[in-house]
């Protein structure tokens, strides 16, 4: 693993970690006011797991096996896949959401950093060897 693709690896992981540990800290304070409290706490934590994950393979380094870069191919997918659905859901229905600008720009950082995740992951998957 290469200098920069750790450091995008180590830096991603901090932003999502405590950006996700913080929304979680939010919905403990707000519990039971919204009706979609489980869904966004279930992707919260999952959220924060790639975070804890990201962290962990960019301390690990060059000991990241195949396996560590499937998960991470995965992790970004889910990314993507998440924050494409917000940002055409606030594109949509802009009067739905209490911050439109805000979330858009948000939408948009965490798909170019999917993204960049997607494209480290299945490139250093294709690069490990099997054994």
């Amino acid at each position: 693993m290469s200098k920069k693709v750790r450091a995008l690896i180590i830096i991603t992981g901090l932003v999502i970690f405590f950006s996700w540990g913080f929304r979680l800290y939010v919905l403990y304070l707000h519990w039971g006011n919204d009706p979609f409290m489980t869904p966004h706490a279930a992707v919260a934590v999952i959220s924060f797991a790639i975070g804890a994950f990201l962290l962990s393979m960019g301390i690990r380094g060059s000991k990241s096996t195949r396996r560590d870069y499937t998960i991470l191919t995965g992790a970004a997918l889910f990314t993507v896949l998440w924050w494409g659905f917000r940002a055409i859901k606030v594109l949509l229905h802009p009067e739905s959401d209490p911050n439109p600008t805000a979330h858009l720009h948000l939408s948009v950082l965490f798909i170019v950093l999917g993204a960049l995740l997607l494209t480290a992951g299945w490139q250093g998957r294709n690069r490990v060897s099997t054994s």
